[in-house]
């Protein structure tokens, strides 16, 4: 073959490759736009099923503000691999919140998980902070991970929770949060209940001590006297 026409015959398969190339890749996107479109419209189909309204609990901003710094400096100083896990939570929140909500994930800026929101959202609905029209009480739980980034409902979640915390304490529940906010050592009582209580609720509901995670969390001087948490 003569090498001009051999110099044609490269140039054509080059040009084929180029072709196959470029058009596999413009399907690509192609197939990715479609995907992504069809993931939205269904997530708009979905939310526009869940109707409802809130109302936020009085918390202070001052609690609620040293919860959630409480929270973030907690995590910022864990190792990156757990860091990485946490952030990749969020981002399941957006795509699956379903199964971030059914495998108790904590999600947010207050870091809150499935098995809490059980009790929260139903108190909150007794309570009159939430109100559903003709939308299932479980499509809230899952709308609620969903949009748990959102600043308005993030801050509902956490508000919900403290209040109810404060209302199941025999001496908190005698105090207004303007009081609860003046007093970190008050503060980090409540912040106590948030994270659970050590699992001992009875010793959390018997006197305003805030246990040792919670102080070491508020940053606050530790007495003897603070309970294991």
């Amino acid at each position: 073959m003569p090498p001009a026409l051999r110099l044609c015959v490269q140039l054509k398969r080059k040009g084929c490759t180029l072709a196959k190339l470029f058009i596999g890749g413009l399907l690509g996107i192609l197939i990715g736009a479609l995907g992504t479109t069809l993931f939205l419209v269904s997530r708009v189909n979905a939310l526009a099923k869940v109707d409802f309204s809130i109302v936020t609990p009085s918390v202070s901003s001052e609690v609620l503000l040293a919860v959630r710094q409480a929270e973030s400096d907690f995590y910022a100083q864990q190792p990156a691999l757990r860091r990485l896990i946490e952030n990749g939570q969020d981002v399941a929140a957006f795509l699956a919140p379903s199964l971030v909500y059914r495998f108790d994930f904590s999600v947010g800026p207050f870091r809150l998980k499935g098995h809490t929101l059980d009790e929260v959202i139903p108190w909150a609905l007794q309570n009159g902070y939430l109100e559903l029209q003709s939308s299932p009480l479980a499509d809230f739980h899952w709308l609620y991970v969903y949009l748990a980034e959102q600043p308005g409902l993030a801050d509902w979640g956490a508000a919900v929770l403290l209040e109810r915390l404060r209302q199941k304490h025999p001496q908190l529940s005698m105090l207004s949060w303007q009081e609860i906010s003046a007093d970190p050592n008050l503060i980090a009582k409540v912040y106590s209940g948030y994270m659970g209580a050590g699992g001992d609720w009875d010793a959390w509901k018997a006197d305003l001590i805030p246990g040792r995670v919670a102080a070491a969390r508020m940053k606050l001087d530790q007495p003897e006297n603070l309970t294991s948490d």
